[in-house]
């Protein structure tokens, strides 16, 4: 291990970030010294692994942060063990290849600096997320995340709809947010700590749990759903495709949604030996009615970063299917096992995707798109390593980390979300090849492609060649991984079962055919899905199942009219005062569940 290799991995970035003013104030600099300080902060993080595959005891080094005698000593700690150190290496390995990745598709923009500021900042606060060892702390870098997404969504601010997008993220996963902090404020009044330990020693020592502490693993899985973009907090995800594609590369494969993914394995660890039957299975149908519903979702979507997010929120119910399928270290293997085969191939794609939309000038829809596949050929075969991944198609790891969840469902015998898991699999093949279809294939089909001129950079393509081979590498290092983790030692072997394999091989079979069907042999063409009672169902799949227009009807245009109506009969009174009593309800409320769930 590299010397502070625990504390350094996190503040280098962040120190590196508030130092950005001052490298931009030389060109070159200001364009290298991010990506020197990603690879750095890369290396801190890849030199913990020796330390943690030699097994426990893992270093927890700590600084006393707040004291307060008599009253509370907060301390800022790390926890150095296989799942920070884990996830210290995704965050930072693939963050460092999309700030290489920025140099050339970031080129010449306006507010370069700020981007790079936000970039080195977000990459500092989700390490140091996934390494401190209590929840203050972590809710602290939580909160770091959601402001960094925030401005880097908006980061063209000149544009409404980035505007929007980035106004809707950070409204959005802040309800879930307020839930995660009720949940760690009853940890701290249950067991007096905020350290993971001390939690989980509070719950061995219970025969009983009481409220506060039966209802902090649902309060925390709230702030999951609405980081990592889950039903019915998952509408922010597709819209914040406004930001640049790195943006949109990080938040996806690195940073922001896999951190509710991340709260859910950390607590995992804590909870899964007393915690209810009923968590966990709220915990697997979170993630399989997800992984379904929005599967369909990127079906319909002609714009081809929205199919990509789409995608990712589906995949994260993989991973939270993962969690829910049982207690015990191998089923957070196969959770973050799944993690690190999406981090990889969702990387890829949305770093492919980004040279066709950097090209076309923020153009997204690939209906206007087709016969790229000559212009662009180290983007077009990067694309069919994703999707082929993505879809879980062997040899790629997709396949490994799906067929072990499959695996998993039928060990346990979860066989209901067993069956949603794998028309998952289905459609997801089935949107990866349309994708490919619409954008690489046929004629050109717009103008605006015709006279564009494809840029294929060497240091856009660099990090494609990287990502390419690692969805293949990736996938075989399962048995590894699983002793890194410590899932030997779960009791439950995981391993490719042939009749899992035999379900992976149906699931491709049913996702392809159709697809070669409708936009190959065009027997019947897509556009007669526009039609009858398929083009209701199209209407619908478009339009998310009309969760933003329910969304909008009551809680924006309808909280409107209530203000508006209440203010037109009480004139005088719905201003500061009005906002005192609503803002005074709130934390009433707040306090009221607080309390009542310690008491």
């Amino acid at each position: 291990m590299l010397p502070y290799a625990p504390f350094l991995v996190w503040l280098i970035p962040l120190v590196a970030s508030a130092l950005m003013p001052l490298a931009a104030l030389n060109r070159r600099v200001r364009d290298i010294y991010p990506v020197l300080v990603g690879f750095v902060t890369a290396a801190f993080a890849l030199s913990m692994i020796p330390d943690v595959a030699a097994g426990p005891p893992y270093a927890n080094p700590q600084i006393t942060w707040l004291a307060i005698p008599g009253l509370i000593t907060v301390n800022i700690g790390v926890m150095v063990d296989p799942l920070s150190v884990f996830m210290a290496c995704i965050v930072a390995g693939i963050g460092s290849l999309i700030l290489l990745y920025s140099m050339g598709y970031m080129a010449g923009e306006e507010g370069i600096t700020r981007y790079w500021f936000f970039m080195l900042l977000f990459v500092g606060s989700m390490i140091g997320l996934v390494v401190v060892d209590n929840f203050l702390w972590l809710y602290i870098f939580w909160e770091m995340v959601g402001l960094c997404s925030y401005a880097l969504i908006g980061f063209w601010y000149k544009r409404p709809e980035a505007r929007k997008a980035g106004f809707k993220a950070f409204i959005v996963t802040r309800i879930g947010d307020v839930f995660l902090l009720v949940g760690v404020i009853l940890v701290f009044l249950s067991t007096g700590s905020f350290a993971f330990k001390d939690l989980h020693g509070a719950l061995e020592a219970f025969k009983v749990l009481p409220f506060a502490l039966s209802a902090a693993p649902f309060l925390m899985l709230m702030g999951a759903i609405g980081k990592s973009a889950q039903l019915p907090l998952h509408t922010w995800l597709p819209d914040a495709m406004e930001g640049p594609t790195p943006v949109s590369a990080l938040i996806h494969a690195a940073t922001m949604v896999k951190a509710g993914v991340y709260l859910m394995a950390r607590t995992h660890f804590i909870y899964m030996d007393v915690a209810p039957d009923i968590w966990l299975t709220t915990l697997l149908w979170v993630g399989a009615v997800t992984a379904l519903i929005t599967a369909t979702m990127g079906l319909t979507s002609v714009d081809i970063k929205r199919v990509l997010a789409y995608s990712t929120i589906s995949q994260i119910g993989y991973m939270m299917m993962g969690l829910g399928l049982g207690a015990g270290a191998g089923f957070i293997f196969l959770s973050q096992f799944h993690l690190m085969s999406h981090a990889v191939f969702k990387a890829l794609l949305f770093l492919a995707a980004g040279v066709l939309v950097h090209s076309f000038h923020g153009m997204r829809d690939m209906r206007k798109m087709g016969g790229l596949w000559r212009d662009a050929p180290v983007t077009f075969y990067a694309t069919i390593v994703g999707v082929l991944a993505l879809g879980g198609v062997p040899p790629f790891n997709g396949f490994w980390s799906k067929d072990l969840i499959f695996a998993a469902a039928m060990e346990t015998g979860n066989y209901a979300a067993l069956a949603f898991a794998v028309i998952t699999a289905a459609i997801t093949l089935a949107y990866g090849l349309r994708l490919i279809i619409l954008t690489f294939m046929g004629e050109k089909r717009s103008d605006e492609v015709r006279k564009a001129r494809i840029h294929e950079p060497g240091v856009m393509k660099v990090p494609l060649f990287i990502l390419a081979s690692l969805c293949f590498i990736t996938g075989f290092t399962g048995e590894g991984f699983a002793g890194f983790l410590g899932a030997a030692h779960n009791g439950i072997t995981f391993h490719v079962e042939p009749l899992s394999v035999g379900l992976s091989i149906i699931a491709i079979i049913v996702g392809a055919l159709p697809v070669y069907f409708v936009y190959v042999k065009r027997s019947p063409p897509p556009e007669s899905f526009a039609l009858g009672g398929w083009g209701v169902i199209q209407r619908m799949l478009s339009q998310g199942y009309y969760f933003d227009k329910f969304y909008y009807a009551v809680f924006v245009d309808g909280l409107k009219a209530a203000v508006q109506g209440f203010r037109k009969s009480h004139p005088g009174i719905l201003n500061f005062n009005m906002s005192l009593i609503l803002g005074g309800l709130i934390v009433l409320a707040l306090l009221l569940l607080t309390f009542g769930g310690a008491w």
